[in-house]
C-alpha cells in the first residue's frame, strides 16, 4: 500500500522490481518492524521538510517533492561505515522477501553505526558538518537525524565461545635444527596442534622445511619447486620463525597480493606461538599509502560543491578507522575511488617535518614499523627497488625467501627498463604543479613569494627560482620538438603506422637518430641547464635560517623537479647514444595517432636481455643467499633455465636445488584430453575452431570453464562464435555467461565476477596463465587454445634470441620452449587446488604431437592426455569423468 511520509521521518528504501508494478519497499528507522511501500522507484516520492529517504545504493544526493531530501545508500555508509561503505544489495532486485531482509538487515546496522558516529570527536563532526552543509541540497537534515534520532537500547549479547576441535592445546616449541623441524612439522603436537584435529602431516612439506632450515644454517642459496598442495609458504615459515626466534631478521618477498594476504592474515598468525614477542609486518610501494602531504592538500582545497564536501567529509571519516591508510581499502568506496589517483599517485615526496618527525604519515609510519619487524613480507618491485638503494628501505636482513620466484626475472626486467614519453612533462607538473599559459609553475611562484619576504638572502633565493621557470620553459619546449622529431622519424620503420601494432625494435638507433641530433643536443643542454637551475635554489636557499614548514615543502618539490631533469638527462642520453650489447631498444607507437593516419610516439624505451646478470650482481653485493620457490621451476628435471634467470647459476657456495611433488592424485582427479584431428595453430581458422569447441562445451557441458589464449584477438574471435551459437554475456536462454577479458580490462575485476556466477565460460589471457585461484566448482574445464610461446616478433623475444644464437645456443629449445613448458604448467595449475577439487583440461595446439618439442611439453604435465575424436565423443568423455564419484577432501 502507497502512503506519503510525514514531515521529519527517516526511511530507508530499495526498489523492488516487482514485474508488472515496481515499488519503493521501505523502513522507517531506526527501529521499525513493518516494511511498507511509498510509490514508483522510477519517480520521486513527495516527502515533507525534514523527512529524508535513505535509498538504493548509489551515491546521488537530491531534494525532492515537498521538501523532503534523497540521499543514496553509498553516500551513506561511506558517512557512517567508513571501514565498509559498500551499501547492502539484494542479489535479485525482482525477489520482495530478498529486499525485506535486505532492508531490516540495514536498519540493525544503521543503529550500531550511528552509535559510533555519536562517539566521535565533536571537533570531527562539527568538520564533517560544514563539509556537507556548503553545497546544495545541504545534508545538515541527515546530520541532524543522525545527532537527534532516538535509538532502541543496547541489548546485551551472551558471549559465545567456539573452539575447533583439537585446536585448544598449545604445540610444542619447535626445536631450531632441520631434524628438529622436520620432525614438528609431523607431530600432532607440533603443527597438528595448530591446525587441530582434522591436521594431517604432508611428507614433503616437511622434507622441504628441513632443506629451508638447513641452507639458513648454512647460508646457503636454496631452490625448490613445491608443487602445488604440498604447503611450501609453512615449509619455509616454520624455519623462518624459528630463525627469528633465534635472533635473525627475515624478508618474505611475494609476487601477489593474495599469497601476501595468505601469509600475513593466516599462516604467520597461526605460528604466533612459536614467535613469541617477535613482530611480522606487510610493506608495499609507498603509492599503497596516504601520505599525509596528500592528506592535507585533500582537506584544505576548497570545497564547492555537494560532491565535493561529501568526498571530504568520506575522507575525514575514513582517517579516523583505518589503521594504515591503505590505497586497497578505498577501491570500491563508493565516493573516493574516483579521486585514488589525487590522494595516492602523485610524485610528491613527504614533507621533511611532518611526515617524518611526526606518527601521522601512513607511508613513513609503515617504513618505521616495517624496519623493526623480525619477519618482512614485501614484493617483488620493492624488493629489487630495496637493493638498488643499498637496503636503505627495508632494514638489515640476513634471510631472505623469495615466494613465486618464477616471476621475479620478469619483474627485475620491468623494473631496470628505460621508458621514456610525454609522461616525464606530466611527472614536472606533479611536483611543481602546471604553470599557466605565459605563467611560472605554482609550487616555484609559491617559493619566490615566501621567500621575497624574508630580506636580501631570501630575495637573491627568489631570483633563482625565476631563473629556474624560465629553464624549465626552455627544456619544455626542447623536448616537445624532440619527442615530435621522434614520431615523425617513425615513417622508415615497417608496419609503425598500424594502429595494431605493438613495441618495434630499434636496431639501429644511431642511424634512427642522426636527423634528430640537434634537437637531442638542444634537449640534453636545456635539460641539464633546467637541473642547474634548480640545484642554485638549493644553494641560494642554503643562507636562509628556521624556514617555514610551508616553505620546506614548496622547496622539497623544488628538489623533486630537479630529480626528475636529472633522470630525464640521463634516460634521453642513454636511449640515443650507441647501442649496448645487453639491451634492446624499441618505440611503441601511439594507437591513437597510428589510428588516424598520423604517426606518433607513445614511448621510447630499453629492456634488459636478460635478468640473471642483474640478480647475481644484487645478491652478491648485498650478501644475500635467497631460498627461491614456485610451484614451476624445472622443465622436466632440469632447473638450469630458472637458475640462470634467477642470477643463482655460477656462484659460490652453489645453489641446492630440490623439487617436492605435488601431493595431488592428478590420474584419478583430472583428465587432460588432446584432438585428433584439428585446425593447425598458424592456420587461417585456428581461432574459430576454438570457438567451435567452446560453444560445444557450452551447450553439453554445464560446468564452470575457463580458456586461455595467447592474444586478445583470438579472445575476441572466440566471442564472436560464441555469441554466434546464442551464448554471450547475458547468459540469456539459461545459458552460460561469457566474461570476455579485454586489453584495459582489470583481470581481478573479471575474476571476481566469474567467482559469483553459478555457470560461465571466462575468456582470459596471460594475466589468468598464474596467480589466480578457482577452487572445486568455480572452474571445473580449462582449455589451453595454444602453447603459450612469446612472440617471436616482440623486440625482446628477438634480440634475446639471437643474442642465445650468437653465443652459440639453439634459442628455440634452450629459452623458447622452456619458457613455454614453464607457462604451461601455470595454466594447468589453475585447475587443481585442492584435494577435493576435479576437472578436465582441454589442450587443442596439436603441436604437442607433430613436432619434435611436443614431448616436453608432454612430459611437463602430470599425467599423459587421452585423444577424442569429434564433438559427440568429446562431450562423452567429460560427462564419464564428471559422472564418477568425486574423491573426498582431505584435511
Amino acid at each position: 500500500m502507497t502512503r506519503r511520509t510525514p514531515e521529519g521521518a527517516l526511511l530507508c528504501a530499495l526498489a523492488w522490481r516487482r514485474p508488472g508494478r515496481p515499488v519503493w519497499l521501505a523502513l522507517d528507522l531506526p527501529g521499525a518492524v513493518r516494511v511498507h511501500e511509498i510509490g514508483d522507484p522510477d519517480h520521486d516520492p513527495a516527502l515533507g521538510p525534514g523527512a529524508v529517504l535513505i535509498a538504493g545504493t548509489g551515491s546521488e544526493c537530491r531534494e525532492l517533492g515537498g521538501g523532503g531530501l534523497l540521499v543514496g545508500g553509498g553516500a551513506l555508509w561511506s558517512l557512517l561505515d567508513p571501514g565498509q561503505p559498500r551499501a547492502p544489495a539484494p542479489d535479485d532486485d525482482e525477489d520482495g522477501i530478498a529486499i525485506e531482509t535486505a532492508l531490516r538487515q540495514g536498519a540493525r546496522r544503521f543503529v550500531e553505526r550511528v552509535r559510533w558516529y555519536r562517539q566521535l570527536d565533536q571537533t570531527l563532526r562539527d568538520a564533517v558538518r560544514r563539509d556537507l552543509s556548503l553545497g546544495h541540497p545541504s545534508l545538515a537534515p541527515l546530520l541532524d537525524h543522525l545527532e537527534q534520532v532516538a535509538l532502541p537500547p543496547v541489548e546485551p549479547v551472551a558471549a559465545v565461545e567456539s573452539t575447533p576441535p583439537g585446536a585448544d592445546r598449545a604445540p610444542r616449541p619447535c626445536p631450531g635444527d632441520p631434524d628438529g623441524i622436520h620432525a614438528w612439522l609431523c607431530d600432532t603436537e607440533g603443527l597438528g596442534a595448530v591446525y587441530g584435529d582434522k591436521w594431517s602431516p604432508r611428507s614433503e612439506q616437511a622434507t622441504m622445511a628441513r632443506e629451508v632450515a638447513l641452507a639458513l644454517q648454512r647460508r646457503e642459496p636454496l631452490l625448490v619447486e613445491a608443487g602445488t598442495g604440498v604447503g611450501k609458504t609453512l615449509a619455509y615459515l616454520v624455519p623462518l620463525a624459528a630463525a627469528a626466534a633465534q635472533g635473525r631478521r627475515a624478508v618474505v618477498s611475494t609476487h601477489t597480493r593474495a599469497l601476501q594476504s595468505q601469509v600475513l592474515s593466516q599462516d604467520l598468525p597461526r605460528l604466533q606461538p612459536l614467535l613469541g614477542e617477535k613482530r611480522f609486518r606487510l610493506l608495499m610501494g609507498r603509492r599503497n599509502y596516504l601520505c599525509l602531504r596528500q592528506e592535507r592538500a585533500f582537506l584544505t582545497r576548497p570545497v564547492e560543491d555537494l560532491a565535493d564536501g561529501l568526498r571530504t567529509a568520506a575522507l575525514r571519516l575514513w582517517l579516523a578507522v583505518t589503521s594504515e591508510g591503505l590505497r586497497e581499502e578505498l577501491a570500491d568506496h563508493p565516493l573516493l575511488q574516483p579521486c585514488l589517483a589525487e590522494l595516492f599517485d602523485a610524485a610528491d615526496l613527504c614533507l621533511p617535518g611532518l611526515c617524518w618527525e611526526t606518527d601521522r604519515c601512513h607511508v613513513q609510519r609503515a617504513r618505521r614499523r616495517a624496519r623493526e619487524a623480525d619477519i618482512l613480507v614485501v614484493n617483488h618491485a620493492l624488493l629489487l627497488h630495496d637493493l638498488r638503494q643499498g637496503g636503505t628501505l627495508l632494514g638489515e636482513y640476513d634471510a631472505l625467501v623469495i615466494d613465486e620466484a618464477h616471476r621475479l626475472p620478469a619483474v627485475t626486467l620491468e623494473t631496470h627498463s628505460v621508458a621514456c614519453g610525454l609522461r616525464r612533462l606530466t611527472d614536472l607538473d606533479d611536483a611543481l604543479g602546471a604553470a599557466p599559459a605565459g605563467g611560472i609553475p605554482p609550487r616555484l611562484e609559491l617559493a619566490a613569494r615566501r621567500l621575497e619576504a624574508r630580506g636580501p638572502a631570501g630575495e637573491r633565493a627568489a631570483a633563482a627560482c625565476t631563473d629556474c621557470d624560465r629553464a624549465l620553459v626552455r627544456m619544455q619546449i626542447s623536448f616537445r620538438r624532440w619527442w615530435q622529431g621522434v614520431g615523425e622519424q617513425m615513417s622508415q620503420l615497417p608496419g609503425a603506422a598500424q594502429s595494431d601494432i605493438g613495441r618495434v625494435r630499434l636496431r639501429d638507433t644511431e642511424a634512427y637518430f642522426a636527423p634528430l641530433r640537434p634537437q637531442t643536443a638542444a634537449l640534453l643542454e636545456d635539460a641539464a641547464a633546467a637541473a642547474a637551475a634548480q640545484a642554485m635554489v638549493g644553494t641560494a636557499v642554503g643562507d636562509l635560517d628556521d624556514l617555514e614548514p610551508a616553505l620546506q615543502d614548496d622547496l622539497a618539490q623544488v628538489a623533486m623537479a630537479g630529480q626528475i631533469l636529472r633522470l630525464l638527462e640521463h634516460d634521453v642520453a642513454f636511449l640515443t647514444g650507441a647501442p649496448d650489447e645487453g639491451w634492446v631498444t624499441w618505440i611503441e607507437p601511439s594507437r591513437q595517432r597510428a589510428a588516424a593516419g598520423r604517426p606518433g610516439v607513445a614511448l621510447l624505451g630499453a629492456t634488459l636481455l636478460e635478468a640473471g646478470s642483474v640478480l647475481r650482481e644484487a645478491w652478491q653485493e648485498a650478501d644475500l643467499r635467497p631460498i627461491v620457490t614456485s610451484a614451476t621451476l624445472a622443465v622436466g628435471e632440469d632447473f638450469t633455465h630458472m637458475l640462470d634467470e634467477l642470477g643463482l647459476s655460477r656462484r659460490r657456495p652453489s645453489t641446492r636445488t630440490l623439487s617436492c611433488p605435488s601431493p595431488f592424485d592428478y590420474r584419478e582427479q583430472c583428465r587432460i584430453l588432446v584432438p585428433a584431428r584439428f585446425a593447425d595453430p598458424g592456420s587461417p581458422g585456428f581461432d574459430e575452431a576454438v570457438g567451435g569447441v567452446l560453444a560445444a562445451l557450452a551447450r553439453g557441458v554445464p560446468r564452470k570453464t575457463m580458456a586461455l589464449f595467447t592474444s586478445y584477438r583470438a579472445i575476441r574471435i572466440a566471442q564472436e562464435v560464441l555469441a554466434a551459437h546464442g551464448y554471450d554475456a547475458s547468459g540469456a536462454g539459461g545459458g552460460p555467461v561469457v566474461l570476455a577479458q579485454g586489453p584495459r580490462q582489470p583481470a581481478a575485476a573479471v575474476g571476481e565476477q566469474f567467482r559469483r556466477l553459478p555457470r560461465a565460460i571466462l575468456l582470459g589471457t596471460a594475466t589468468f596463465w598464474e596467480g589466480v585461484d578457482f577452487p572445486g566448482d568455480d572452474l571445473e574445464v580449462l582449455i589451453v587454445a595454444k602453447l603459450p610461446f612469446l612472440v617471436p616478433s616482440d623486440p625482446w623475444v628477438e634480440a634475446r634470441c639471437e643474442r642465445l644464437q650468437a653465443m652459440g645456443e639453439n634459442p628455440f629449445t634452450s629459452f623458447m620452449v622452456r619458457d613455454a613448458v614453464l607457462r604451461l604448467r601455470q595454466g594447468f595449475g589453475r585447475l587443481i587446488r585442492r584435494t577435493g577439487d576435479r576437472g578436465v583440461v582441454l589442450i587443442l595446439d596439436n603441436r604437442l604431437h607433430t613436432k619434435n618439442y611436443g614431448n616436453t611439453f608432454l612430459g611437463a604435465l602430470p599425467t599423459l592426455p587421452a585423444t577424442y575424436g569429434d564433438e559427440a565423443d568429446l562431450l562423452a568423455r567429460v560427462d564419464a569423468f564428471f559422472s564418477r564419484p568425486a574423491a573426498r577432501e582431505q584435511p
